[in-house]
């Protein structure tokens, strides 16, 4: 069982070298061995790390986001994230789910309710990738109503 109302981190991974590059949405894989993002989850702050520098043959436009929104919690981060050991965190790009731009502010939001799990992608457009390796990491709270919906 998640601790409810502690905070909790969720980890996921793109590698080049295991999804491939094409343009389109690309789930992340779940590093945690309980998947993906539980219903109910409050997602509180987003962390995308590059370990290997994402590369392509043209300009591709890279978006960080959910099963229901593509570019929820970054908008195009290609060019902020293409070098080694660069990190990207909610607020430093528009991401509509998690950053109100006309408070400046982060935002919580929570997984829907009515879905048993949420995918974290990567939606790739313009130019397909050629190589990298991405970190992200999604840091958030399981509330105590949601608690009979999850199992560990």
């Amino acid at each position: 069982m998640y601790p409810r109302n502690r905070p909790l981190s969720k980890e996921f991974l793109y590698d080049f070298s295991i999804s491939g590059g094409a343009t389109g949405a690309i789930d992340l894989v779940a590093v945690d061995p309980n998947g993906n993002l539980p219903s109910g989850f409050i997602v509180t702050q987003i962390t995308l790390y590059t370990e290997t520098a994402i590369a392509s043959t043209g300009t591709p436009t890279i978006t960080l986001g959910n099963t229901f929104d593509p570019d929820g919690y970054l908008v195009d981060f290609f060019a902020a994230a293409s070098a080694v050991n660069s990190s990207l965190h909610a607020g430093q790009l528009d991401g509509a789910l998690i950053w109100d731009t006309s408070l400046d502010a982060i935002k919580a939001y929570r997984v829907s309710s009515t879905a048993t799990t949420q995918n974290v992608s990567i939606t790739i457009g313009t130019a397909p990738l050629s190589a990298g390796k991405l970190r992200v990491v999604v840091e958030g709270i399981i509330p105590s109503d949601a608690i009979g919906q999850i199992t560990r």
